[in-house]
Formats: C-alpha cells, structure tokens, sequence
C-alpha cells in the first residue's frame, strides 16, 4: 500500500508539471488526499483481525478499596467472531422443533426436559426428543418505570401483544428461553394460546432469599444475620415444603425447563465466622458452627482457607439437600437448576460436590473474565452434572447511559457488544459439559426507575432499549450465533 501511495505522489507531480489545467490539479490533489486516508487506514482497519478473531476496546468494572464502583482505562481483548472461523461455513439455519431443539438428531421423548451425555457431550432433551441447547435471556418483563409504561402504551397497549411481540423477538434472534425473572403468567398464557409455538420458561423460587426476610422480620435478628444461617432453622424444611406445593400444578407443563431455588446465595463468605458471631447458644447455626469447629479441632482465630472452604460446602450440602426434596416432592418431572453460584463460590470444588449430587443441572453467574478461564472450564467439565451460564453480558458506550452499575464490561459500540456475545458464547460450544447459557437481560435498566436497587440503575444491559426497541448491531450478532448453535457444536466436536 505504501509502495502505491509512492507511485501516485510521482504521478501527481509529474501531471502537475505537464498539466496547465486547474481543474485538473484540483482533481489530482483530492485523489491524492484519498490514497493519503486509504494507505494509512485501511491497514489500521485490517490490523483488528488476527486468525479466528477480531478486537475490541473495552473498560473492566471493579471497586476501589473503598467499595466505589471504578472503571479500568481502555483496553484491547480479541474476540473469536463465526466469519473468521477456519474452515466453519454455515448451511443456513439450523432445522429446530418447536421448542428451539435440533432435528437433527432424536434420543427418547417424555414429554418434558430432561438431560442425558451422548458420545462425551451433555445434552438437554426437549419433550419431543431432541436435542436442545439452553439460548435465554434473563428479566422477560414489563419495566416499571415512566418510560417504560410510556412506551409500553404506545407500541403494545396490552401484555398479550407485548408477549407475542417478544416471542416473535425470540424467534427472530434465535433464543428458546426465558430465565429468572420473567412474567411467568403472561408466558404460560401465550403458550396455552399458542401450543405450536410455544415460549419455554423457568420458575424463581427465592426460597431461602424469601424465608430469611421473613425469619429476620418476626424474630427481630438485626440485618447482618447471616442469610445462610437460616438454613439450619427448624422451620425451613417445612417453608420449603410449603412454598413449593404450588409447583404441582405446573408438574405437567411441557414448555416448563426447570425451577431456580434463589440467587447468588453468600457461600463464599467466612461462614464459620458470620456463625459463630451471631453468639447465642440457642441459635441452630450457632449450635452447628461450634459443634464444626470443635469437632474438626479448629483454631477460630486462624481459619485457614481449607477451613473455609470445607465449611462453606457442608452448608451448601444442607441447603441443597432441603430445597432438592421439597421441590421433588411437588414436581419431581422437571430441572432444578439450583442457586446461580457467583464470586468464589462457583469454583468451590467442596460446594460444587454438593451441587452436582443434588441438582439436575449447575447454574453459574459469571463476570470479571472476558470469556471463561480454562480452569474453571476444566474444573466444570469433569463434574457429573452438566453446567449453564445463567448471567454475563456487555455494556454499550454507545447507548448514552450511565453505565456505572452493574458487573458487566464495558465497551464502545453495541457491534462490540456483539462480537463478546460471540466470543464469550463459541468458547462455552466447546466445553462439552455445557448445556447452553442466559444472556443479562432482557432491558435495559431504567434510570427513571424509583424502585430499583443501585445495581440496576441506568445501565445498558438490555437486548433491547427502556422504549423496546432492540439494539440491531447487537442482535444481529446474536442472530447469525444462536441459529447456527447445533452446526457450531458439530464443527467443534469434529475438530
């Protein structure tokens, strides 16, 4: 390039030289300017593509010592994009059933959800026996704030058009899912009108999120009682049961995947000592926690990591344990899909242990990593029970938002946006004991939203915009990944 920029500078003078002409001077400069900005950007532009990946610019959330939300300056990260991968060519859309799985392949039909490994890779089945790749987004709802309603008003008038709308939103960008979080109501309404296009959904329960709010408001226990300690109550396990009768009445439903029992629960926290601070030896966490220490011989005023960690397993054992059988015992047809372990919990191997012995499949909320590492790859890919990432996502410079809370990174341009979700989601295709993912969230947070807590406040987290309006540059991306997932599995697993 620079060898013809060369050229043209000596062809120029010599016109220039051999050419009275005004008009064409001019001419001959304005090409000369044009080679000038074509040899010194067009290899800038090529230099963001090296092999399977393209670069993006991007800011890394984190908090300073004093717990203040702080970005990083820019950095560059590579994304591995579907055009540049070596030797993939799609064959258009995958063939999918109704419920989003392949037809490409058929194991046994039940009528509902289940998982199964075939030839080393975990699978979801659909009711109709095929295999399905888990594509959701988290928060399927109306936002609440004036502009939301606002627009809400303007473009759909009812929920009815609102849901139809989405499931056609879905259906065009290739998701199957909705996660946590969602109308539940309006969705099983529209699959009951309809049957041949439904919307598969998932249920929250918020079990011990809801019983320790209730546990702390009529015992009066000040607000930093330990969450977890509520596990060890005499009236959980009948809470449990309780709460989750209703689930018999959604036992038989099809389009159900599974339930959540809460969210990003503290297992990673100093269990030990959060326990044996509550300091009351007619508190059952306390009684446990001394019992603990006492039995394992352990210094409490120097708990190792190792002690930690071991303790924070048998917790998540009891709470596993109580949710699985109250939730079995009402619905024992589908998924339980567990806690949404988060921090340092997910690489826990004690609480991972007592996950994959009472869950049907392990759900992970995954931020401060660009994509995921190779030993958290590993250390999940070796456990018996197949894994989901149940929230990540990107934040858009672009969208003129605040963009100060929320975990996600930060990048310039919703097209940036678009090639992370590739990269982030082509290397979950290759971690064969991976069942599929839940982008977060369905929009973005409303920063005229009263009733919001600070960590959804004025970010772009969204698919779509607080007027319903989806970012094109970002779906399009999506687009062109989740309608070739079933192809993209096979190019990896033959490689």
């Amino acid at each position: 390039m620079s060898i013809l920029f060369c050229v043209f500078l000596v062809l120029f003078n010599f016109l220039q030289v051999n050419n009275s002409s005004v008009f064409m001077n001019k001419f001959i400069k304005l090409g000369s300017l044009i080679m000038f900005f074509c040899c010194f950007t067009i290899p800038f532009l090529f230099a963001q593509q090296k092999g399977d990946s393209v670069f993006v610019q991007s800011k890394i959330w984190y908090r300073d010592n004093n717990h203040v939300i702080q970005y990083t300056d820019w950095k560059t990260f590579g994304c591995k994009t579907i055009p540049l991968l070596a030797g993939y060519k799609s064959m258009g859309d995958d063939k999918i059933d109704k419920f989003g799985g392949s037809m490409e392949a058929k194991f046994k039909a039940t009528g509902i959800f289940y998982t199964i490994k075939n030839e080393g890779r975990s699978w979801i089945v659909d009711p109709d026996g095929h295999p399905f790749y888990n594509v959701a987004i988290n928060g399927v709802r109306l936002g609440k704030a004036p502009s939301n309603e606002k627009a809400f008003g303007e473009k759909f008038h009812t929920k009815e058009i609102w849901i139809s709308e989405t499931k056609k939103l879905f259906s065009n960008t290739g998701f199957n899912m909705t996660g946590s979080w969602s109308d539940i109501e309006t969705i099983r309404a529209l699959n009951v009108a309809n049957p041949q296009s439904p919307l598969v959904y998932t249920t929250q329960l918020s079990l011990l999120g809801n019983f320790s709010q209730k546990t702390k408001k009529k015992l009066g226990k000040k607000k930093d009682y330990p969450e977890l300690a509520c596990v060890f109550s005499a009236d959980f396990k009948d809470y449990c049961l309780e709460k989750t009768k209703d689930l018999a009445n959604y036992k038989n439903d099809p389009n159900l995947f599974g339930h959540f029992s809460d969210n990003e629960l503290p297992f990673q926290e100093n269990l030990i000592k959060s326990f044996l601070d509550i300091n009351d030896a007619g508190d059952e966490a306390f009684k446990i926690a001394t019992k603990w220490v006492t039995d394992q011989k352990i210094d409490t005023t120097n708990t190792t990591k190792e002690q930690k960690l071991a303790f924070s397993g048998y917790v998540a054992e009891v709470y596993y344990k109580t949710v699985s059988e109250a939730i079995k015992e009402n619905d024992p047809n589908h998924l339980y899909i567990g806690s949404r372990l988060h921090a340092s919990a997910k690489s826990n191997d004690i609480i991972l242990a007592a996950a994959d012995k009472y869950l049907d499949i392990i759900s992970i909320n995954y931020y401060g990593e660009w994509a995921v590492v190779q030993k958290h790859a590993n250390q999940w890919n070796k456990l018996q029970k197949p894994f989901i990432i149940t929230e990540f996502y990107t934040k858009g410079e672009d969208s003129k938002m605040g963009n100060v809370t929320g975990a996600g990174w930060l990048v310039k341009t919703q097209e940036d946006r678009g090639f992370h979700y590739q990269n982030f989601c082509l290397d979950l295709l290759q971690i064969k004991n991976c069942v599929g993912w839940h982008w977060f969230r369905y929009q973005d947070n409303a920063p005229d939203d009263a009733a919001a807590d600070f960590s959804n406040k004025d970010s772009n987290k969204g698919l779509i915009n607080t007027n319903y309006e989806p970012y094109l540059p970002l779906a399009d991306k999506m687009t062109q990944l989740n309608k070739n997932v079933y192809q993209l599995i096979q190019y990896y697993d033959k490689k």
